[in-house]
C-alpha cells in the first residue's frame, strides 16, 4: 500500500506524501463537478408539509422529460400501489438525526425527538398479529416488490449525503493554509510535531532514513549515551535527537 503509514514516520516519509498530496490538488476541482453531476443525476427525496405537519407533496429534482434516478423509483413505488406520505418513512437528511429525548437520574428517556413513543416489551398483541398475518400472507410477493425499492430509495438518499460530505470536504481541502482542515494546514500541523523533540512518534531523520526502516524502533528510556549498547553491542532507539544508532563506540543520528 502507497504511503503504508499513520502516526509513526519519520520526515522523509511525510515529505514524500505531502509532496503527492499537493500534485492531487490540480484534480479537485475536476472531482467536485464530477460528484456534483453524480448529486444531480441521483436527485433527492423532499417532502413539503401543511400547517398541521401533514405531508402535502414530495419532489424528487430534475424534470418530467429527465427525471432523476430517485425519481423513476418513486414512479415505479406508485405504480405498485405505494403510497410515501403513509408507506415510505425516511428522514428528511443527515443533520436531522432522531434520538432519545433526556431523562435523568430518576426517570428514563420516554420519547424520541421526532415524538414518537420508545417501544417496550410485552405488547400482547398475539391475537392481532396472527390475524393480520394471515391477511397479509397471500400479498407478500407484492409487498416485498415495493419494500426492495423502499430500500433503493433509501439507500439513494445515503449516497447522496456521501456525495456531499466528500464534495465538502474536497472544498475545505484546496482552502488556504489559514483554514482548519485544508491540506496545508494539516501538513503544517504534522511540521510542528516533526519539530518537536518531546513527540517522538515522529522524528527527523535528516534524510538518512527514507525508506522508514528505524521508524518503529522502540523508545529510549532515557537519552542514550556513548557506548551504550545492547545485548548484540548496536542499539537502535527513538531519542529527542530522532533515530539514534548507539554502540560500537559512539552514537550517530
Amino acid at each position: 500500500m502507497p504511503f503504508d503509514f499513520l502516526g509513526t514516520f519519520n520526515k522523509s516519509q511525510f515529505e514524500r506524501l505531502a509532496a503527492y498530496a499537493r500534485d492531487q490538488l490540480i484534480y479537485v476541482d475536476a472531482r467536485i463537478l464530477h460528484l456534483t453531476i453524480e448529486q444531480n443525476r441521483v436527485g433527492f427525496l423532499k417532502f413539503t408539509y401543511d400547517s398541521a405537519g401533514k405531508p402535502t407533496n414530495y419532489s424528487t429534482g430534475g424534470s418530467g422529460a429527465s427525471p432523476t434516478y430517485i425519481g423513476k423509483l418513486m414512479a415505479a413505488y406508485e405504480a405498485l400501489g405505494g403510497d410515501p406520505f403513509y408507506d415510505l418513512q425516511t428522514r428528511a437528511s443527515s443533520d436531522q438525526p432522531i434520538f432519545f429525548q433526556k431523562g435523568d437520574e430518576a426517570v428514563s428517556a420516554k420519547i424520541m425527538s421526532n415524538g414518537e413513543p420508545i417501544p417496550q416489551l410485552g405488547l400482547a398483541d398475539a391475537p392481532s398479529g396472527n390475524l393480520v398475518r394471515q391477511i397479509k400472507s397471500w400479498i407478500n410477493p407484492s409487498l416485498d416488490r415495493r419494500a426492495a425499492i423502499e430500500r433503493k430509495v433509501r439507500r439513494m438518499i445515503d449516497y447522496r449525503d456521501q456525495l456531499q460530505t466528500e464534495i465538502d470536504e474536497l472544498k475545505v481541502i484546496k482552502a488556504a493554509a489559514e483554514t482548519e482542515g485544508s491540506l496545508e494546514n494539516l501538513i503544517s500541523e504534522v511540521n510542528l510535531l516533526l519539530a518537536d523533540p518531546s513527540y517522538r512518534a515522529t522524528g527527523n531523520d535528516k534524510g538518512g532514513d527514507p525508506f522508514g526502516k528505524l521508524t518503529l524502533a522502540p523508545y529510549a528510556s532515557y537519552e542514550p549515551g556513548e557506548d551504550r549498547a545492547g545485548p548484540d553491542g548496536v542499539a537502535v532507539e527513538r531519542t529527542e535527537d530522532g533515530y539514534t544508532i548507539s554502540g560500537g563506540g559512539g552514537t550517530t543520528a
